[in-house]
């Protein structure tokens, strides 16, 4: 007798559940964020076991919530997922050339890829009748598929080692390179990116908007209005205008300044990891750019206008769902829900207990971990748990159509800042279970809409994820801990490449936030920021009047928490990039899809999950390869070199 773990061909589904099983673990999770923090900014140091708990928590108690939003965000064919779709058409383009497994071929999966939208549009192309032609099609996209790979590996290796200025080409820098003007208004990382120009797929396709061919349009047009009114109108008229002493600071920077403008010496006013209130009227307050604040005030708008917008658009569907739950009849959930409902009876669907005990084991090792090791208060946890609760419908509704997902980690510093002033790490652990939460909570959705568009067994996707998620916690936190001990000046410019850039963000945010706390950094003149949580309020009632008075018109393509998406994470997100990434998404998924459709449908997710694997590889080869082969010419060099300098500083 012969025994194999594997007794069929590789089949699409196990290819599939592989990928799920990765994605739950290569996130890094938030918790290192806070014992980096303790460690080398803030202290005292946390231990292995308690950043293990704090670990696990939080990166777990989001699948109770991925769970009672199932049937709102997964469910329903109208939550499309769009970035689903690229790694559904590079599965099957992948998978085309070899043969299928026995459990690929029900009949009852094969009368639901005929009923299948959104997936089929994703992979046209291979619903050919002839089989003979759709062999040939699929063999067509896969040939392409490799084309494209291997030019995007290729081709990385000049912006990312031989020729960085590719990354960033700032026009108006090349022509007036010792004008302040020029500088602070065309430079991509310290500037406005103002005819800023890439040749690198990195940004283009990059972590902050994801890939411009998994865009929809509209919403690359509602980003591009909002980051044109904030960033090209707004922040250079404010700031050469000298709103609230702006030209006093560099124009684009999330550096922390004093009174003087030098750089905020944060340890001076901390004793214990709290604020010392002495020592910070005497070293006198924090400043912060113009652009900084205006992107909180943007931020707060942006919290009150997406419960706004959800209400106005989707009420009367979440209404109906919620009626259709309640319904004796599940026919009425069916229809309601999506037409593609009836595959949930093919497999047996997670039980509801399993997300009950996941959020009770969690609920008790949270409390226990913050209360043990004084991380937050327990009513805190709870409040933290709430919110996270409140908040994952409506920005899962909105990133499901529309492909982004909109920075609410704000809120939760604020309340936190107000609830426990000068304590950063109560800050810190609120905002980890109160949004960090709801954002592993949707990307465990995006990942189970990802197996219902595969048709795979969702236990078998919910095991793939807690096993991928609990193995991660481990690796990382081993690997952390590890490396805070052995490499020398870690977390310093001196230890380069390893300089915890997101670590230093964090503990910027900490200090915001957790050290001098709203009630100082937004007083006086800074208080008017908290009038945009009204403006939000009203904002999307007369979009939404429009488009109901002229459903027809482009009103209807009209999203104002889309608009603001982009605006929350400034300062951090080079501002050059967003340029071409509009202009790639105009061409391919407006152009191309409305004059060459049959092409678009059959290689546009291909090009897009060709595009991001090479750059993905190449990356890696190329670290490991060339990391101490550095070039040094005039491509290798910066070109703006005014940018980062304050206006007041150079007049």
């Amino acid at each position: 007798m012969r025994w194999s773990m594997n007794p069929g061909p590789f089949s699409v589904k196990e290819h599939v559940l592989i990928s799920i099983f990765a994605n739950a673990s290569t996130g890094t999770a938030y918790a290192l964020d806070i014992v980096v923090a303790r460690k080398f900014w803030i202290g005292p140091p946390l231990s292995y076991g308690a950043g293990l708990l704090l670990a696990l928590t939080s990166q777990l108690i989001g699948y109770s919530f991925s769970g009672l939003f199932h049937r709102f965000l997964v469910v329903p064919d109208a939550m499309v997922w769009p970035s689903t779709l690229v790694n559904v058409t590079l599965f099957r383009t992948l998978q085309s050339t070899l043969p299928r497994a026995r459990s690929e071929q029900k009949p009852l999966e094969k009368d639901a890829d005929e009923n299948a939208d959104l997936t089929d549009d994703a992979c046209a192309a291979d619903q050919s009748p002839a089989d003979g032609q759709k062999q040939r099609q699929s063999s067509s996209r896969l040939k392409f598929f490799w084309i494209a790979f291997f030019l995007s590996f290729a081709w990385y290796f000049v912006p990312g080692w031989a020729f960085p200025t590719l990354t960033m080409l700032p026009i108006l820098c090349f022509a007036a390179p010792n004008n302040i003007y020029a500088n602070q208004l065309g430079d991509g990382y310290h500037g406005l990116g103002m005819l800023a120009m890439t040749l690198d797929w990195s940004t283009i396709s990059n972590v902050y908007t994801g890939s411009p061919l998994a865009t929809p349009w509209f919403a690359a047009c509602n980003l591009f209005v909002g980051f044109v009114l904030v960033m090209w109108i707004i922040t250079p008229i404010a700031y050469y205008s000298n709103a609230w002493d702006a030209r006093t600071l560099p124009i684009y920077t999330n550096t922390l300044f004093t009174a003087r403008g030098s750089e905020y010496n944060v340890s001076r006013v901390l004793r214990d990891g709290s604020l010392d209130p002495a020592a910070y009227a005497e070293y006198g307050p924090m400043r912060m750019s113009f652009q900084f604040l205006l992107m909180y005030g943007f931020c707060f708008m942006g919290i009150t206008c997406l419960l706004t917008h959800v209400v106005l658009h989707h009420g009367p569907d979440l209404w109906k769902t919620i009626r259709g739950i309640r319904a004796p009849n599940a026919r009425a959930a069916i229809n309601s829900a999506g037409a593609n409902m009836e595959l949930d009876s093919a497999y047996p669907q997670v039980p509801g207990l399993w997300y009950l005990a996941i959020f009770v084991a969690t609920i008790a090792m949270g409390i226990a971990s913050c209360q043990v090791f004084d991380l937050l208060p327990w009513y805190g946890f709870i409040l933290a748990v709430f919110l996270a609760a409140l908040l994952t419908l409506p920005v899962g509704l909105v990133e499901a159509v529309s492909n982004f997902q909109y920075a609410l980690g704000v809120i939760t510093e604020l309340i936190a800042g107000y609830i426990w002033p000068g304590q950063p790490t109560f800050n810190a652990s609120f905002k980890m279970f109160g949004y960090i939460t709801m954002k592993q909570a949707l990307m465990l959705t995006k990942d189970q809409k990802l197996g219902r568009y595969m048709r795979i067994p969702p236990r078998h996707v919910f095991i793939c994820q807690i096993l991928g998620t609990v193995i991660a916690v481990f690796v990382q936190l081993s690997t952390a801990f590890w490396m805070m001990n052995t490499v020398k000046n870690i977390c310093t410019d001196e230890g380069f490449p390893f300089t915890c850039r997101q670590g230093r963000l964090f503990y910027s945010t900490m200090v915001i936030w957790g050290v001098i706390g709203p009630q100082r950094q937004f007083a006086g003149k800074y208080s008017v920021l908290y009038w945009m949580f009204l403006v939000g309020i009203f904002l999307p009632v007369p979009f939404w009047i429009l488009r109901k008075r002229y459903p027809r018109s482009i009103w209807r393509h009209v999203n104002v928490p889309v608009a603001l998406t982009y605006i929350g994470y400034m300062p951090n997100a080079p501002t050059h990039n967003f340029v071409m990434f509009t202009v790639f998404c105009f061409i391919f998924n407006y152009l191309l899809l409305k004059y060459r459709s049959r092409w678009w449908q059959k290689y546009n997710f291909a090009l897009t999950a060709a595009l991001d694997s090479g750059l993905a590889v190449s990356g890696i080869v190329a670290y490991f390869a060339l990391q101490n082969v550095k070039p040094s010419w005039w491509g290798t060099q910066s070109h703006c070199p005014l940018s980062s300098q304050p206006f007041s500083s150079i007049q």
